[in-house]
């Protein structure tokens, strides 16, 4: 068996050392989430209520990955690749949506698509996202068509559009623009349930 070649201890330090500086010298990825840490139904005057599924959600495919994106004038963006959702925004969106529906409807079975909770929900909420903009720090625009559905029947449907300031200037309140968004357009959906 050959021996191995003996590497010069200042040539593995230096080489360890160079190592260490390329690794420290990425940036942090930070993660945002939609969540809003409230229950889902408030604690009084809860009925079951019918089973409800909000989604699925489409997003514009320009918005459809990880990273924040910013608009900075009308023909450059920004992918931020520092700053990333912690899960799909459509799934994100419609998570936030369900239990912001569920609050205003004070009912206790509304859930995010996908589910498995209801063997057979009674409505569904699709919801189409046709814009979804942050506009440098300054705001988050959300427009979305929608309808409440029981099978193959269309009982209400509406479209949504409005803008919110982001507060603070930095991708956390982009984050929290985006959930003042959600909770409107719950809002919206929560007026037009049929049964309310």
């Amino acid at each position: 068996m050959a021996a191995l070649p003996k590497i010069p201890a200042g040539l593995v330090l230096f080489g360890l050392v160079a190592l260490l500086v390329g690794c420290g010298g990425s940036p942090a990825v930070r993660y945002y989430a939609l969540a809003d840490g409230e229950p889902a139904v408030p604690t009084t005057a809860v009925v079951p209520g019918p089973g409800v599924v909000i989604g699925p959600v489409s997003v514009p495919e320009r918005v459809d990955r990880p990273a924040m994106v910013r608009i900075e004038d009308r023909s450059q963006v920004t992918v931020a690749d520092g700053h990333r959702w912690i899960a799909p925004i459509k799934a994100e969106l419609a998570s936030r949506v369900a239990r912001a529906v569920a609050r205003e409807a004070g009912w206790s079975q509304v859930v995010a698509s996908p589910q498995a909770s209801l063997v057979a929900p009674r409505f569904s909420v699709p919801i189409d996202v046709t814009g979804l903009e942050t506009h440098g720090f300054q705001k988050v625009t959300l427009e979305a068509v929608w309808s409440v559905r029981q099978g193959a029947a269309v009982l209400a449907e509406g479209r949504f559009a409005a803008s919110e300031p982001v507060v603070g200037g930095d991708y956390a309140g982009v984050a929290a623009a985006h959930a003042r968004l959600a909770d409107a357009l719950a809002r919206d959906i929560a007026t037009r349930l049929p049964g309310r």
